[in-house]
């Protein structure tokens, strides 16, 4: 099984202009996703999926420069292009983060591979820590089945696209023991999440790479960093909008069942949980 890393990134942040360019101790935001990337133990190839709008294009020579591959696809439907970048470069699986997120866990997107090698998923994600920090795993004939069966052209959001285990086979990855949860942000939306981030790199040397147990223990010997941007509280769909897309989904089941078969993809609907510590 060939499995990337694809990281999800657009230029056209209102919030925070062009905050994936924005310098993190030396190096750019994108370009601290990026060696993350590939530090992650298990991954054959990483992917910087962006879209076709002109002001995209600046991305690719971050992908030249970081000898990394590069993919620009549709501007809403993020489902669709990255489908198109997994086909494009002979993936089966890949691991997902957005470019907001430079200091995803390394450590918990090896354990999403190698729990994948051993029981073969449709789609796995992360729980239990601060939000940015976790990655997302999936199968990339389900994602094409879950690209088969919407009716959506914007998914922006599209996580609730395949995380339906009464369909697909899913993983729960939860992380029991960190100081931290859900209820924080590490993630660049506003122009306080990068101070915060500035905060946190300024702690290492200009070529460290932060491990997750890390920043997470100078966090928590720095309490009062959280102040920088504890005014902000994360985006997340609406209610009327996970109901539509279930909806949608519930509509397309058989279809979708008969997709499954066509491209010869076995659905094991079914949840399973794995506990960790870090």
């Amino acid at each position: 099984m060939k499995i990337g890393f694809f990281i999800t990134a657009r230029l056209k942040s209102s919030r925070l202009k062009h905050k994936i360019l924005l310098d993190l101790n030396g190096k750019p935001i994108i370009h601290r996703i990026i060696e993350r990337c590939k530090a992650t133990p298990g991954i054959d190839g990483v992917v910087l999926c962006t879209s076709t709008n002109p002001q995209d294009s600046l991305l690719y020579d971050f992908a030249v420069k970081n000898d990394i591959q590069f993919w620009a696809g549709s501007e809403d439907d993020v489902l669709e292009r990255l489908l198109a970048a997994a086909e494009y470069f002979g993936y089966d699986a890949f691991v997902s983060i957005t470019a907001d997120n430079p200091l995803f866990s390394i450590y918990t997107s090896q354990l999403l591979v190698d729990w994948n090698k051993r029981d073969n998923f449709d789609f796995i994600f992360t729980k239990g820590l601060p939000i940015g920090v976790g990655t997302y795993f999936i199968n990339c004939k389900a994602l094409k089945i879950a690209n088969y069966m919407k009716k959506e052209s914007n998914t922006e959001i599209w996580g609730p696209f395949v995380n339906r285990d009464d369909f697909f086979h899913i993983g729960e990855l939860v992380v029991t023991n960190s100081p931290y949860k859900e209820e924080r942000r590490i993630t660049c939306d506003y122009p306080e999440d990068y101070a915060l981030f500035q905060k946190i790199y300024s702690a290492y040397e200009y070529n460290t790479v932060p491990k997750v147990q890390m920043y997470l223990s100078f966090l928590k010997d720095n309490v009062t960093l959280w102040d920088i941007n504890s005014m902000h509280k994360q985006l997340m769909p609406t209610v009327k909008a996970l109901e539509d897309i279930n909806s949608n989904f519930d509509s397309m089941i058989n279809i979708g069942k008969d997709y499954a078969h066509e491209i010869n993809h076995k659905l094991i609907p079914k949840k399973e949980i794995m506990r960790i510590e870090l």
